[in-house]
C-alpha cells in the first residue's frame, strides 16, 4: 500500500481560491497554487490532471456550498419571508467570506475554464443548474404562480440578479455590505415579489404585465 499524501485536497483548493481571488482565475498556474498552498507541485498533479481541473473543483465546491445554504433559506417558512431570507443570507455570506465572494461576484463560470472541464465536472455543473431551477420552481408554486419563464425571470431578478449587481461594487472594493444597502435590497426584493404576486392574481393580459416588458 502506498504512503498516504501529507497534503489533502482541502489544502490545494484553499491555495487555488487564494490565487484566483488575488490575481484572477485566468492567471492561475499550478506553480502559483503550490507556492500559495505550501505543497509540492507533484502532490497537486497527483490529484488533478491540469489547472482546468483545479479551477473546476474550486468553482464547483464554492457554488455547491453557497447554493445549498441559499436554497435552504428559500425553502424556509413564509413565502415572501423565505425570499427575503435569501437576500439576508447573501449579504451575510459576503461579509463572512470576502475572498470567496470575489470569485462568485466578480467572475463568471466561463472564467474557470468551463469549456475544457472533464465530463464529471460538467455533470456536477449541470446538476447545480437543475437544482437551482427546481428550487425557484418550488418557490413560484408557494407564491401561487405557475413556474413559467416569465415567473422564473422575476424570481431570478429579485433574488439573484438584483443582489449580485448591487453588491458587486462593494465586493470589488473590499467593503462588506452595509446595513443600509441590505435594507434597500430587502425593500426592493419585497416590492418586486409582492408587485408580481398582485399582478398574477388580477389575471391581467400578458402583454400588460410588467414581467413581460423589456
Amino acid at each position: 500500500m502506498g504512503r498516504p499524501s501529507r497534503y489533502g485536497e482541502a489544502d490545494i483548493l484553499a491555495g487555488a481560491r487564494h490565487v484566483s481571488a488575488e490575481i484572477g482565475p485566468h492567471k492561475l498556474t499550478i506553480a502559483k497554487v503550490a507556492q500559495r498552498a505550501g505543497v509540492p507541485v507533484g502532490s497537486i498533479y497527483h490529484r488533478y490532471a491540469s489547472r482546468d481541473e483545479i479551477l473546476a473543483a474550486v468553482w464547483l465546491e464554492l457554488v455547491e456550498a453557497f447554493q445549498a445554504q441559499w436554497i435552504a433559506r428559500l425553502d424556509g417558512e413564509g413565502a415572501i419571508e423565505a425570499g427575503l431570507a435569501t437576500v439576508r443570507f447573501t449579504c451575510d455570506w459576503i461579509r463572512r467570506h470576502p475572498r470567496e465572494a470575489r470569485l462568485l461576484l466578480l467572475h463568471r463560470r466561463e472564467d474557470f475554464a468551463s469549456g475544457r472541464w472533464p465530463a464529471a465536472y460538467r455533470r456536477r455543473a449541470e446538476a447545480l443548474a437543475a437544482q437551482a431551477s427546481a428550487s425557484l420552481g418550488r418557490y413560484a408554486a408557494r407564491l401561487g404562480w405557475r413556474a413559467g419563464a416569465a415567473e422564473l425571470r422575476v424570481l431570478r431578478f429579485a433574488l439573484v440578479d438584483l443582489p449580485t449587481a448591487a453588491l458587486r461594487s462593494d465586493v470589488e472594493a473590499g467593503v462588506p455590505p452595509g446595513a443600509d444597502m441590505e435594507a434597500l435590497l430587502l425593500h426592493t426584493c419585497a416590492f418586486a415579489l409582492r408587485r408580481a404576486a398582485r399582478e398574477r392574481t388580477t389575471h391581467r393580459p400578458r402583454r400588460e404585465s410588467w414581467t413581460s416588458r423589456r
